[in-house]
Formats: C-alpha cells, structure tokens, sequence
C-alpha cells in the first residue's frame, strides 16, 4: 500500500520495487522505450540517458568572493541569513545584539545594512561568518525516470533536497549495449523454470 509521498501505482513496476516478472519486465521496456528513444527524449536532450539521483550538499569555508553566499555558525547550528539568526534568537540575545548595535550604530540590529549585520555576527563569540557553496552529490542512477524519481519519493527524508539529473552516457559502451538490446527485444526476460 503507498504512503502519503508515494501516490497508487496502476500497475506492479520494478520502479517502485516490485520483483522482476513478465509484467514488471514489458512495463520497464515501456518506459525505458519512452525515455530513451520517444517523447522523454525531449524532457532531457539526450538519447544516451541515465538518470541519476542527486542530493544538495553545502560545504563551508569559502572567502565571499568566492561563495554563492554567506552562513553565521554557533555550536552546531547554522542560519543562512541575518534574519533568519534574528529568528532564532530568544529575547535576551535580540536584546544584546540590540544593545551592541546601538551602542555603535545608534540603531537596532535589523535596521543595520546586511554587510554591516554580517560583519557584527561574526565578531561575536563563538559565532563565525563564513561563505558557502552548492554542489550535487550522486545518490545513485537508474534506467528510467520514474525510477529515479520512485526513489526520491521514498528516500526523501534521509537525503532532504534532492533531484533527477541526467548524465549522457555516449561513451558507455557496455551500458548502451545493453540497453539497446532491451530495447530492440534481443535481450528479453526468460522467467526461470522450476524443477
């Protein structure tokens, strides 16, 4: 039965996790068929497709001019804005930062321009400021679309923001192999004979 992320299918797909059978083998060659040589073509541009699973990482320590943007870090949080720190303070910290900012600026926290608010966090002890940067780190890959996306729907919650992306996989050779013949009806599934 789906969860509430994971909406009914109408049919048993080995996309979301059903064993390899007749059924789930023509419904995999149908999709593939679509994303590999029909309409999804269009959606990604490339014919030699493999969809790939990815995952936002941010990673810290950059200079600002090098930084797609700035984070303020105190114990083991992180805010990624001035206001989003002011959020998060109790009334004893806005009052201080409110305190200290009128004491050399003659107004409250949130009126100082954002570098001047920048520059105040991170002479703050135990805060530092520094920039960041975005990057998509591969979870895994899969022959369809829907697969990829199954995944997400399922495993959301321990990767948090994550998307397809499509890799060309021109120069795979053994990977296009295969998948032409899937998709030429050379290599078929043989359901296994029990004795």
């Amino acid at each position: 039965m789906p969860t509430e992320n994971e909406p009914a299918e109408t049919a048993p797909s080995m996309a979301t996790g059903h064993k390899l059978d007749a059924a789930t083998w023509a419904d995999f060659v149908t999709r593939l068929r679509h994303d590999c040589n029909g309409a999804g073509v269009k959606w990604h541009h490339t014919s030699e497709a493999l969809f790939t699973v990815q995952t936002k990482r941010i990673d810290y320590g950059f200079e600002p001019d090098y930084a797609e943007g700035l984070a303020v870090h105190r114990e083991d949080c992180s805010w990624f804005s001035p206001e989003e720190y002011w959020e998060d303070c109790d009334e004893e910290d806005q009052a201080a930062l409110n305190a200290r900012t009128q004491q050399d600026n003659e107004c409250d926290f949130l009126e100082l321009d954002t570098d001047d608010q920048w520059e105040l966090l991170g002479e703050l002890d135990d805060h530092t400021v520094t920039g960041w940067n975005k990057r998509w780190e591969i979870v895994n890959s899969h022959f369809t679309k829907d697969a990829a996306e199954a995944f997400i729907r399922r495993k959301q919650h321990d990767y948090g923001e994550m998307r397809v992306y499509v890799e060309s996989q021109y120069y795979a050779w053994e990977f296009e192999a295969i998948k032409e013949a899937i998709i030429a009806g050379t290599l078929t599934y043989t359901p296994k004979e029990t004795a």
